[in-house]
């Protein structure tokens, strides 16, 4: 029943729904590329059962899971449980129904697990899905951000994803004064943006899956992702 501190995140991993990215092929050529780890989340709850047992068969890809509720959750190298702090949704907010349901999952299944502090900032899809209220200020998100510390979160993830909310380096940075919490940052972050960034203090950043849903060719895409942020010098 206890977290899986041990799992190390890449400074970059990317989300993929597999309703967007069925193929096994695409996760093979992510390797080629040189990825070692994908997140996947999404919409394709049914698709996941199916998807991430192939690609953990055929490549040796670390798979992470964000569930999107109890019926997404299957074996994969280690499952988020993600408390949205500033959801008003029964379903999403730290002992909500939703978040409940997908522990008893993970448990039933014994699978290796990591709660994760979220925090909505942006005026995106995920406020909406989650009905998240916006914080006040600065000083509120701080202290959300010490109270998830204090009671033993050890990973704390900012999502933006809305272009009129800009990274706050000096929210970045204080946050990085709180001890042994790793900090995630999820936006829609060009390469060069996400260096920056990484540059700013955040240890992880995560682009949603519609990046590359967009791109014309997300393959390339992914390669310029990895070469800024992952390639050993």
């Amino acid at each position: 029943m206890d977290p899986d501190f041990s799992y190390v995140f890449a400074s970059y991993v990317p989300l993929l729904d597999p309703d967007a990215f069925p193929d096994p092929a695409f996760y093979r050529e992510l390797e080629k590329i040189g990825y070692e780890q994908v997140l996947m989340g999404g919409t394709g709850s049914a698709a996941m059962h199916e998807l991430i047992p192939t690609i953990r068969r055929e490549t040796s890809l670390s798979v992470v899971l964000y569930p999107s509720g109890p019926d997404a959750v299957c074996e994969a190298d280690i499952v988020l449980m993600p408390d949205v702090m500033n959801s008003n949704s029964h379903f999403a907010r730290p002992f909500g129904s939703g978040a409940v349901a997908t522990a008893m999952n993970i448990m039933k299944q014994g699978l290796p697990f990591l709660p994760v502090a979220y925090l909505i900032l942006g005026d995106s899809t995920a406020r909406w899905y989650f009905d998240a209220f916006k914080l006040p200020s600065t000083k509120v998100l701080m202290g959300y951000a010490m109270y998830a510390r204090m009671v033993g979160y050890r990973y704390l993830a900012l999502d933006y994803e809305d272009p009129r909310v800009p990274i706050d380096h000096k929210l970045v940075s204080a946050l990085r004064e709180l001890p042994e919490m790793h900090l995630v940052v999820s936006d829609e972050l060009s390469p060069g943006a996400a260096a920056r960034a990484l540059e700013l203090g955040a240890q992880t950043i995560v682009t949603p899956s519609n990046v590359y849903e967009q791109a014309s060719d997300p393959l390339a895409l992914a390669a310029d992702y990895h070469a800024r942020l992952l390639r050993r010098p």
